[in-house]
């Protein structure tokens, strides 16, 4: 019996989120999401988001809604929390 769907897999972002990186890690959250996984977007390291970046968390957001798996964002420093609030993404995110 496998208990895998009820633990998340977890994607580390990069320090910047921009739009020489938010191609790799669009791919990888597409990767991730077809796996059926729920999915925790590690933004701890991430200091820089700039709109190619949101345009990836919201599409990573719209994505695993499709596919009925969880995605939650954890390690969201102020300046990027500024970002996704203005932006209007966080809303779509329960906040702790």
């Amino acid at each position: 019996m496998s208990n895998s769907a009820s633990v998340p897999v977890i994607v580390r972002a990069p320090k910047r989120i921009d739009c020489c990186t938010a191609a790799f890690l669009a791919q990888d959250l597409e990767t991730k999401i077809q796996a059926g996984e729920g999915i925790v977007l590690d933004l701890s390291a991430t200091q820089f988001l700039d709109p190619e970046g949101t345009k990836v968390i919201l599409e990573g957001l719209t994505k695993s809604r499709q596919q009925g798996t969880k995605f939650a964002l954890k390690g969201v420093k102020p300046q990027v929390k500024v970002i996704l609030e203005l932006s209007g993404i966080l809303q779509h995110f329960k906040q702790k």
